[in-house]
């Protein structure tokens, strides 16, 4: 339903702050993480930030983002710091919301998400 409302042109709804927020910042959402080659940590997304714990991550230092869906997954290659990928449940959420509020788009771009195509009912017909 969010990327729905991404592709329609819509945004996230703001919740109440964690945390302190610099000013025009909204919060979207607290959940935890696990960070690869590192533990699990508590990520704030923010319209202007990714906060993993003690780090912050500008969103204008984000270069890029690759979602995995399937994997619950995200890696972002970040500016001045390198990749970080990102694991959990909440992940595919945060990765809509982040390429929300980069890119304008549900999805990053040149990522084509798989999308199974509708099945067709079948008539089995008996043969006599």
């Amino acid at each position: 339903m969010l990327t729905r409302l991404v592709e329609r042109g819509g945004r996230p709804a703001a919740v109440s702050p964690t945390i302190p927020l610099r000013a025009g910042e909204k919060q979207f959402g607290w959940f935890p993480v696990d960070v690869i080659g590192d533990d699990r940590r508590l990520a704030v997304v923010t319209s202007q930030r990714l906060v993993l714990g003690a780090e912050s991550f500008d969103l204008r230092s984000v270069t890029g983002l690759r979602p995995r869906p399937d994997d619950w997954s995200l890696t972002l290659d970040i500016r001045g710091r390198g990749t970080v990928e990102i694991v959990g449940p909440w992940v595919p959420w945060l990765s809509v919301v982040l390429c929300a509020e980069i890119h304008g788009a549900a999805f990053p771009p040149g990522y084509a998400p798989v999308i199974p195509a509708p099945r067709r009912a079948r008539r089995l017909v008996t043969v006599q």
